[in-house]
């Protein structure tokens, strides 16, 4: 069953799992929720160079819950990033960042206590907790005289101003404009000027055979 965490929520969560797990040995960071989209939760800190040692401090754990997750996935994440803390919090060296030390005491856990912890998610499986709304973008695809190809999400606001300066530029081949909703254009940037991303033929054609052509 999908939860939203809280804030008490993860402080509780961070009590049990700090008693549970590592011995009830971690002073409790500053916990806080974050709407990322790319990262589950992440561990963070200050850090202070001084007498040829450095030095940490200011610690805090952040959960996201832009995503449907269970209890059970969002308890999987927390201790994740308590396991950086731990890692941090007592000095240890590791290999990597999800290095040799980490992924040991990773797979202790999860053997020891039944935990699904893994190095990484894949966000792209997940579900946000509130539908994306359907975005309309403006598309202008090209069709270049030495065989390129280029598709461009264009800012409305700008589209007579360009059409003006297409038409004066001898080396396209062909232009058109199309309205779409997929989700092929939400990482696009929107542009004003004549900026977009080279495609191959293959793509150019499918997309514009799934967008509307505007006249």
């Amino acid at each position: 069953m999908n939860t939203t965490p809280t804030v008490d929520y993860l402080r509780q969560a961070f009590d049990h799992y700090n008693t549970l797990i590592f011995g009830g040995k971690l002073p409790v960071p500053k916990l806080k929720l974050s709407r990322a989209k790319t990262r589950l939760g992440q561990m963070a800190c200050k850090r202070k160079m001084g007498l040829g040692r450095t030095t940490y401090y200011d610690y805090c754990i952040s959960v996201s819950n832009y995503y449907q997750l269970t209890k059970e996935e969002t308890d999987d994440v927390l201790i994740h990033e308590m396991i950086h803390y731990t890692i941090a919090y007592t000095g240890l060296k590791d290999t990597a960042p999800h290095g040799i030390v980490f992924r040991g005491m990773m797979d202790k856990i999860n053997r020891t206590f039944g935990r699904h912890i893994t190095i990484s998610v894949r966000t792209r499986n997940l579900q946000p907790r509130i539908a994306q709304q359907t975005k309309n973008f403006l598309i202008l695809a090209l069709e270049m005289k030495d065989g390129k190809y280029f598709l461009s999400s264009v800012n409305p606001s700008s589209a007579g101003k360009l059409s003006l300066s297409l038409a004066r530029m001898r080396e396209i081949a062909h232009y058109a404009w199309y309205q779409s909703q997929d989700e092929y254009f939400h990482n696009m940037p929107c542009v004003r000027s004549l900026r977009g991303r080279q495609v191959s033929k293959e793509v150019y054609t499918t997309m514009i055979e799934k967008m509307k052509r505007l006249k």
